[in-house]
């Protein structure tokens, strides 16, 4: 018999502010997991540090003698936070509990309500007991910055029905309390709940016995507050969140309806499609991260990476640009420069960056390129010549560094690792040859913009040599694909051994002898070799950024729809292992069909990757697909928003012109269906698009709200129509 196996045991949430991030197991436990920090990835933190491994609730019937920490039947994801419902856990004690809780946006702690309900024909007798774990700790990578953990918490105040503790080194806090009556309060370094969790931690227990009536409902409250600065700060925000905790979450609650307001997407018939890309928008609020004196940015993924990364950031933020959020690009953007330019200062960007500020790693060559290739977008999206101008300068330094330190052969294809990091490919790879070739592109753009016609000519050129440099070496004629790599086969020969065992850690047959026989394919071969070594799905990049030739992307794209490239739930990251897929890996791909000009394959992909939604946690997509990994990532948001925003419906924003221009391509399922974009917010602008086919299916009518009198272009079915009126409407004849 063969058994069946979960790479998900434990079912996470995620959820919090833009200071504090909660997340423990959907049946309201918070187990030890995680790898960064061993078993200290959950809990609640208010970064850099944590504040507390969790929270629990013990219930003990007084009259029949049970006694339960109380487990959740039932987990409901809400876009502001969380409820859970206990029901059958609480074992024979004749009530139900509902706890729902929260982080405001702003503020650096949360609140949990627990409501309480007696369901018997008689009264019920309760001791309600609190448990709380306080965990203050440094984050990931820390000790290498220097700040290391104290040896405990220490309690400082117990008074109020509230405790304060402190890290016995640092000037780290936490206040805990509860308005639950009575006066129990014990603080102990030994003192558990349910869970034996790791670290130097305090227990804190608040405890109250509460006679109910039948049918009768009592609501308590746990409010928890920190500071990694001082005591003043973290009592601050407590006197905030538990005075204000109603007016906090009405707050929340309206900022996360204004989001679902902002690119709203109403396909008629895809109901699927359309929860999830809200969902995603929502998701993506999620892992805002804001830390004093260091800034602000969308961090790449929760529970296991919640700090800022230059390839996650630069994929991520294309479908933030698409769902109207250009502050958080923006800030996003000015963050990586401020530490690229603090640690490397040579134009090269960072990959990672925690959340204390430290860099984990300089970075790889392909984010450098991406980074330089965003900002011209991000500039089509904003019209910020600010911005474009604060980060010129380091593109400048960028592009040297692509082209000269990691270039030295000239080829115009940089060496190093790519964001495919596996042990040994750090060669001439794909994506860092693409993305370079769009970075060029771009600095003629931004050189010409700025006046600079000299430097937008060399640029262009090198751009051009760059772009026909990627389709000459790298294209595989014999397989249709363009290659993973290019390298002497010395090189390759050498890292055989390295990838081969890396395959059989992974439980890979065959990978060997793969090895082998491209190896003797290539024997004799002098100089730089094309190699398909993984078949990553980066092979894909060309046909993505627009610079494979037409006849090599469409052989490419052809060859890469088999059973090769594509599972059930998306793009795998190898063709070649076929053991893993991801959201980005699908999201590329769909970009690249829709770049292309095929929508219905496309929308195939979308529906693949839909198939993984709310797998984990309802109203998410986990890394891995369909359920493991993080169980919210950033660059979701670009594998959803960017097929659909700038591919379906075609918005390619030109803001510094004021100037929208529209090239939809809509699936054949779309055809006779309406499509909607409303609130589509573009440098302050705002849009709303609309598809409608007209009776008797001969053609399409399209409206566009323009309230600020954009330049309005649409190219469909071979016509060109252009408006600058702020309610636009233009019938468009079939094909």
């Amino acid at each position: 018999m063969t058994g069946l196996t979960s790479r998900h045991p434990l079912n996470l949430y995620y959820h919090g502010g833009e200071y504090v991030k909660i997340c423990g197991s959907q049946d309201g436990y918070f187990p030890d997991f995680g790898h960064h920090l061993a078993g200290e990835m959950g809990g609640v933190w208010l970064h850099p540090i944590k504040l507390l491994d969790g929270f629990w609730l013990k219930v003990t019937d007084l009259d029949r003698g049970i006694s339960v920490w109380a487990r959740a039947d039932a987990f409901a994801s809400e876009p502001w936070g969380g409820r859970f419902e206990y029901d059958h856990w609480l074992g024979h004690i004749p009530v139900s509990i509902e706890r729902s809780q929260f982080a405001p946006e702003r503020e650096k702690g949360f609140a949990a309500n627990y409501r309480v309900h007696a369901n018997a024909g008689q009264p019920v007798r309760l001791r309600l007991e609190l448990l709380v774990r306080t965990d203050l700790r440094p984050v990931w990578f820390s000790e290498q910055a220097g700040v290391v953990d104290g040896e405990r918490d220490v309690p400082v105040e117990i008074a109020d029905r509230q405790v304060l503790v402190k890290d016995q080194d640092h000037s780290w806090f936490v206040r805990v309390g509860t308005d639950l009556p009575g006066t129990a309060v014990e603080a102990d370094p030994e003192l558990y709940g349910p869970e034996f969790t790791a670290g130097a931690g305090c227990g804190i227990s608040f405890a109250a016995e509460v006679e109910l009536q039948a049918g009768e409902t009592f609501d308590f409250r746990l409010f928890a507050a920190g500071s990694y600065t001082s005591q003043e700060e973290c009592d601050r925000s407590y006197e905030q969140i538990s005075r204000r905790h109603k007016a906090l979450l009405a707050e929340k609650q309206a900022l996360y309806r204004e989001i679902a307001e902002r690119a709203s997407l109403e396909i008629e018939g895809e109901p699927g499609l359309n929860e999830a890309f809200a969902w995603a928008k929502w998701n993506n609020q999620w892992l805002v991260q804001t830390v004093d004196g260091l800034g602000r940015g969308l961090t790449a993924g929760g529970p296991t990476y919640p700090w800022w990364f230059g390839c996650d950031s630069t994929y991520a933020l294309q479908g933030v640009l698409a769902i109207g959020d250009p502050g958080l690009a923006r800030d996003t953007l000015d963050l990586l420069l401020k530490k690229s330019e603090e640690t490397n200062g040579n134009g090269r960007v960072v990959h990672e960056i925690t959340t204390l500020g430290a860099v984990a790693n300089p970075g790889n060559t392909q984010e450098t390129a991406h980074y330089i290739a965003f900002v011209w977008e991000l500039f089509q999206w904003t019209g910020d010549e600010a911005l474009l101008r604060r980060h010129y300068d380091y593109c400048l330094k960028g592009i040297e560094w692509l082209l000269g330190e990691m270039d030295p052969d000239g080829d115009l294809f940089p060496s190093g690792y790519g964001i495919i990091e596996i042990a040994g490919l750090n060669m001439e790879l794909i994506d860092s040859a693409v993305y370079t070739a769009q970075a060029l592109r771009a600095m003629a753009a931004m050189s010409e913009f700025l006046g600079e016609h000299e430097r937008s000519a060399k640029y262009g050129e090198l751009a051009e040599r760059a772009v026909e440099a990627v389709n000459r070496v790298f294209w595989c004629e014999a397989e249709g694909l363009y290659a993973d790599a290019v390298a002497p086969r010395e090189m390759v020969v050498a890292k055989r051994e390295t990838m081969v065992s890396l395959a059989e850690k992974h439980g890979v047959a065959g990978y060997g002898e793969y090895m082998d026989q491209i190896l003797r394919d290539t024997a004799g071969q002098e100089g730089d070799v094309a190699w398909l070594l993984n078949k990553n799905w980066v092979i894909v990049t060309p046909m993505e950024a627009g610079i494979a030739d037409p006849d090599k992307a469409a052989k490419a794209l052809e060859t890469m729809r088999s059973d090769v490239f594509v599972g059930e739930y998306g793009t795998y990251l190898s063709g070649i292992l076929q053991q893993g897929t991801m959201t980005i890996s699908t999201g590329v791909h769909t970009v690249a069909e829709a770049e292309n000009g095929h929508p219905d394959e496309a929308l195939e992909l979308l529906r693949r990757m839909l198939r993984t939604f709310s797998a984990v946690l309802p109203g998410s997509f986990s890394e891995m697909s369909p359920d493991y990994g993080c169980v919210v990532q950033a660059w979701t948001l670009y594998a959803l928003a960017v097929p659909v925003v700038r591919g379906l419906f075609g918005v390619r924003p030109q803001a510094h012109q004021r100037v929208l221009r529209l090239n939809p391509q809509l699936p054949a399922a779309w055809q006779e269906r309406e499509c909607k974009l409303s609130g589509l917010n573009i440098a302050g602008a705002r849009f709303d698009i609309v598809f409608k086919p007209e009776s008797g299916g001969k053609g399409r009518m399209v409206t566009v709200r323009n309230d600020e009198r954009w330049r309005v272009v649409l190219e469909l079915n071979r016509e060109r129509l252009e408006s600058d009126e702020p309610w636009i409407e233009w019938e468009v004849s079939g094909e």
